[in-house]
């Protein structure tokens, strides 16, 4: 008998599992949509149905846009006659990412405008929600304008929006898209970073379309390193994902991925082509220019390996015009250099030179707009007036070809020169840009940082204030009462000296709650400054016989200081004190602040045990931890010296 299965041919049955049984869900979710689709349109013409219409179009903008596009019309026009403003803001959204998936950037750009004003001023949880979307939106459109920095500054902005409504779900986008910034940029280990955080919060929601988002990252980035069996592999996990929900831009992006790995890994060019074909077919559909002009780019490179001139030709043509009309200068750079190889082995010089002219063309159009100093102009301009006179030169002699030969391989050889060093500018740029990115990544942190430490300092003064004003008022109204009860009252001996203990337990716990509402907000630094203060800590510390401690200053006489910085320098001396009492066992300690113009140093000696400073970054104690924050708020410097059995130095110095 024969096995029917074995019978059945594996490519057959390949396509079966990847077209046919999908087909089935996706005509149960087609079914699906329609029936929500004619239930939406039963309903009045409120907030509700405009709620469910924008909800609509955003399951199908990328499966039927020109469907999203009627529905997204007939929501605005709705909304506007309601005067629903929230409503009106994500329709116009909506409608402007469209256009952005269509390369239309300043239609985008208007109606991203107009729905951010419409909910600028609100402070609800939906608003901010919106607010922060838009914001990835702008930054989208830098991001394909190649403005770096800005689409950094913007994302981060968003994330930041996001993070203060606790919506992890949100933040995937913005990742996703920093991800391809830092491929861009060289940055590899940031790339991998946020690709495999937008991967590990799309895993933590339950949304279909965010999880092949968190797949497309890691896809992305496996490409990017090289990585193609674990391409392969996360593009197939995307691929049955996508055409189970229907998913027309990611089974897209997957075929596109998976024709990347029979080129450059298996070397099957005929598999590609398919799912190349697939892909592009998918764009087309959608409208996606960009990923049109990317899949041709790569079906011109597939053809140049296989050694295909003539298609290689044709594909990067198609490529180079769609890239050329749009600006996608990156895509476009890489048809360029195809065309000038696939030209120059078919033996047509001049064509290729003619495409060799436009590559240095577009790579000086991307530096130019990436850098803000033209460092090789000159140099550029000399080689260009070079190209000329060699053109002239074409003209005159075209009937000698061995000469003329000869001409534009030296025109070749030096155009490369050019290239190269444009090529260094333009990385030089590209440090820049990271650069900016890690300062801003910086100044976020110092910020948190900062408002971690107010929040703190008002509590304590909160706190002291209510122990000082509320719980010691009560215990010296309690002590008040008694002293009256006593002298209202006979009492026997013994009676007597137990109320005596009494009163006494009594003026110790007012002294205590006076002493933990001074450390929590010495009265000293409120009323007598910060010098007087130190010495007050100081001359407490000596009290106690714990540990001897000799304060010295300079400078600090009638200073006028801002009241947080002065803050923030006790606490760094009050927790370099503590450390000492708990771990140095030390007799002695030297504190000395010291002021000479806008710099202030701290200095605390003891002759403890010392300990090894290079365990200081592993330590898991929250006293470094908090005097290193302090200190980078105050942008200043640390350094600390000890040596086992030789005691501690620390130094700390700023400016104010």
């Amino acid at each position: 008998m024969v096995n029917i299965v074995n019978a059945i041919p594996y490519k057959f049955l390949f396509y079966f599992l990847i077209f046919v049984l999908p087909a089935t869900e996706i005509l149960g979710q087609d079914k699906a949509l329609a029936d929500e689709e004619i239930s939406m349109m039963k309903l009045a013409d409120d907030t509700a149905r405009i709620n469910k219409m924008n909800a609509y179009a955003g399951k199908i903008q990328f499966s039927q846009p020109d469907k999203a596009i009627q529905v997204i019309e007939e929501t605005i026009r709705i909304a506007e006659k309601i005067n629903y403003s929230f409503g009106l803001s994500v329709a116009y959204g909506l409608r402007a990412g469209l256009l952005f998936y269509e390369m239309k950037l300043d239609s985008c750009k208007l109606l991203v405008d107009k729905a951010y004003a419409l909910i600028n001023n609100n402070t609800d949880l939906a608003s901010r929600n919106q607010q922060a979307n838009l914001i990835n939106r702008y930054a989208a459109i830098e991001q394909r304008k190649q403005n770096y920095v800005s689409a950094v500054e913007l994302y981060l902005k968003a994330v930041s929006i996001f993070d203060e409504m606790d919506n992890e779900p949100q933040i995937i986008n913005s990742y996703y898209n920093l991800s391809g910034i830092y491929k861009f940029l060289g940055d590899t280990s940031k790339a991998f970073y946020y690709a495999r955080e937008t991967n590990r919060l799309a895993l933590k929601v339950n949304d279909a379309v965010l999880r092949v988002r968190g797949l497309i990252a890691l896809a992305d980035i496996y490409n990017y390193i090289k990585d193609y069996d674990s391409l392969k592999l996360t593009s197939d996990k995307g691929l049955a994902k996508a055409y189970k929900d229907n998913m027309t831009f990611a089974i897209g992006i997957f075929h596109n991925f998976i024709g990347l790995y029979f080129t450059n890994k298996m070397r099957l060019f005929d598999s590609a082509v398919k799912h190349y074909e697939i892909a592009l077919n998918a764009f087309k559909k959608i409208n996606t220019s960009y990923d049109v002009a990317l899949v041709l780019q790569n079906l011109g490179d597939l053809y140049l390996k296989k050694g295909d001139h003539i298609n290689a030709i044709k594909f990067s043509k198609q490529a180079r015009d769609i890239s050329s009309e749009l600006k996608f200068d990156h895509v476009l750079y890489t048809c360029l250099e195809n065309l000038v190889i696939a030209e120059e082995n078919l033996g047509n010089i001049g064509e290729s030179y003619k495409y060799l002219k436009e590559l240095v063309a577009i790579n000086e159009s991307i530096n130019n707009r990436n850098s803000e100093k033209k460092v090789y102009e000159m140099e550029v301009k000399y080689q260009t007036q070079k190209r000329e006179d060699m053109m002239l030169v074409q003209q005159k002699e075209l009937h000698q070809k061995n000469m003329l030969n000869y001409l534009l391989a030296v025109a070749v050889l030096l155009l490369l020169i050019v290239v190269s060093l444009l090529y260094l500018n333009y990385r030089n740029k590209q440090k820049w840009q990271l650069q900016q990115i890690n300062k801003l990544e910086t100044q976020q942190q110092l910020s948190a940082t900062k408002a971690v430490l107010k929040g703190e300092e008002q509590e304590r003064s909160r706190l002291a204030k209510d122990l000082h004003d509320g719980l010691g008022g009560l215990l010296s109204g309690i002590k008040y009462s008694f002293n009256s009860i006593k002298e209202n009252l006979t009492m026997d001996t013994e009676t007597a000296s137990a109320f005596e203990r009494t009163m006494d337990m009594l003026n110790g716990s007012i002294i205590e709650m006076r002493q933990v509402a001074h450390n929590l907000m010495p009265q000293s630094l409120v009323k007598f400054g910060f010098d007087a203060a130190l010495k007050d800590f100081c001359n407490q510390i000596n009290q106690t016989g714990a540990l001897h401690v000799s304060y010295q200053s300079y400078g600090l006489e009638n200073e006028v200081i801002e009241e947080t910085k002065l803050i923030i320098i006790y606490r760094i001396v009050q927790e370099l004190i503590s450390n000492t009492l708990k771990h140095a066992r030390a007799v002695h300690v030297v504190v000395q602040v010291i002021k000479m113009g806008n710099n202030i140093s701290i200095t605390v000696e003891d002759d403890g045990i010392g300990f090894d400073v290079t365990t200081l970054p592993a330590s898991r104690g929250i006293g470094w931890s908090n005097i290193q924050s302090r200190v980078d708020l105050l942008k200043g410097k640390l350094d600390v010296r000890s040596e086992a059995g030789n005691g501690t130095s620390v130094l700390i110095e700023f400016s104010i």
